[in-house]
């Protein structure tokens, strides 16, 4: 009657909330597909840029680059905008103006006509706003979905207003707001290239050909798609578990962002995914207890490995299949933490590691310090119980309890006893000791001994 009254109950809930199938509510993770991506060249307008380079001066030979180059992408791919923010071009020198930075050109497709004009009506004088220019970047950018920003910066000096670059770059790349900035620097001695180290990939070009072939591969690595292989680590350090569900996070905001269930390929190998480039990760492999890698950067424009050791062992719990379903509380043995409950007849993955297993049987079974090695199976036999079947038309209290050491141990309470009374309990010796609800003195306790056989 039981089994029956909850059934009904289930049934008009789910009528009540006008619950969904599950597979009319699924939905599938959407991958990463960046429909436009947007380049902003953060360039060097300084007084510096007029030294003599090769044949040319420094502003000559990078405003004649980036306009060849800009208009040869976007004629092949009409997805890509451009934008052109230049610092240290509208004060002289004497000025120190340490918030001279604008954006000169704003992001449009098809804008290399803008970009060249625009250049040649500037020409460099002023001072080296690196921080305050890459912070200013960040408002250079709308908010949209499915667009890839990417910063790409260039100069022949270092930082002359005393700014933070590496707090400037930092905050960029945590906001998720572009891509880890690309630097090249124009001919910059290899003491003053370490002052980048914190803001992206230094590329470092000494004349016009180098500058020209470095700023095609980081518009190149900005366009190509990021991918992401996670490989879920055996015991031998093999990418061969798999099957294991896996939520990411965003390391900024603690946001999740996808979940994803493991899979390998038809080769053996860890499916390829696609994700966001900008900022960092949290990963989360849900398996039995969980791990967790934390702050994972992604390299834009190629296929990055993250490696997770994920080593696990088998638990199975088995017993006659003719007996009802028992459940198992798994623990850890140090910290006595449950960590799953497992039903008998079933077969389940934990990581290695040692840990203890109470069978929620009458009375419970514990197995202490269950050693789980790297693909191992553990198997643990629960013994058929059997059937105690109580009529007591009186009622009353009672208790079962079993002989272990001469010692009894209470292993099930009445209270009270019904009538009627159905039992599953282990082999064993057993007493059953009760008062029927008719008489209220402790005299008239009375005793049963009975057996439960395999």
């Amino acid at each position: 009657m039981k089994a029956i009254s909850s059934e009904i109950y289930l049934l008009a809930v789910l009528i009540l909330l006008h619950v969904m199938p599950i597979a009319a509510l699924a939905q599938y993770n959407e991958p990463y597909k960046p429909q436009t991506t947007k380049i902003l060249i953060v360039l060097d307008g300084s007084g510096s840029m007029k030294d003599k380079w090769g044949e040319d001066n420094r502003w000559e030979a990078a405003k004649e680059i980036l306009y060849k180059t800009i208009d040869s992408v976007q004629r092949n791919n009409k997805n890509v905008e451009f934008g052109i923010r230049v610092f240290g071009h509208q004060s002289t020198h004497q000025e120190k103006n340490c918030k001279d930075s604008k954006l000169e050109v704003p992001f449009a497709k098809l804008n290399s006509k803008n970009v060249k004009s625009t250049l040649d009506n500037i020409t460099p004088k002023g001072w080296t706003p690196i921080a305050y220019s890459l912070e200013q970047a960040a408002g250079d950018f709308t908010v949209q979905p499915n667009v890839q920003n990417a910063i790409i910066l260039i100069t022949d000096g270092l930082e002359t207003c005393n700014g933070d670059i590496c707090a400037a770059g930092k905050a960029l790349h945590d906001k998720r707001i572009t891509l880890r900035p690309y630097v090249i620097g124009l001919g910059l001695a290899i003491n003053e290239q370490k002052f980048f180290d914190c803001v992206g990939k230094y590329f470092d070009v000494v004349d016009a050909p180098k500058f020209q072939e470095v700023l095609n591969a980081t518009i190149s690595q900005s366009l190509n798609p990021t991918t992401l292989q996670i490989n879920l680590l055996n015991s031998a350090g093999r990418p061969v578990e798999t099957d294991v569900e896996l939520t990411v996070y965003d390391s900024y905001n603690k946001q999740m962002l996808y979940n994803f269930i493991h899979a390998l390929d038809g080769s053996g190998l860890p499916d390829t995914l696609r994700l966001d480039p900008k900022g960092k990760y949290d990963f989360v492999a849900h398996t039995i207890p969980p791990v967790r890698k934390n702050e994972v950067e992604l390299t834009a424009g190629i296929h990055n490995i993250v490696p997770i050791e994920t080593p696990q062992g088998t638990i199975k719990i088995i017993t006659d299949k003719r007996a009802a379903i028992v459940q198992a509380i798994i623990k850890q043995s140090k910290s006595g933490e449950t960590l799953y409950v497992q039903e008998t007849n079933t077969t389940l993955k934990y990581l290695t590691g040692i840990y203890d297993i109470e069978v929620l049987t009458l009375p419970r079974i514990i197995y202490n310090n269950i050693d789980l090695s790297g693909g191992s199976v553990k198997e643990i036999e629960v013994p058929m119980q059997g059937t105690l079947n109580v009529n007591n038309a009186l009622g009353g209290v009672g208790g079962i309890f079993i002989e272990r050491d001469e010692k009894l141990e209470r292993v099930f309470e009445f209270k009270p006893l019904k009538p009627k009374e159905s039992i599953q309990l282990l082999p064993g010796k057993y007493v059953f000791v009760y008062r029927q609800g008719n008489v209220y003195e402790a005299i008239y306790t009375k005793k049963v001994n009975f057996e439960i056989n395999a």
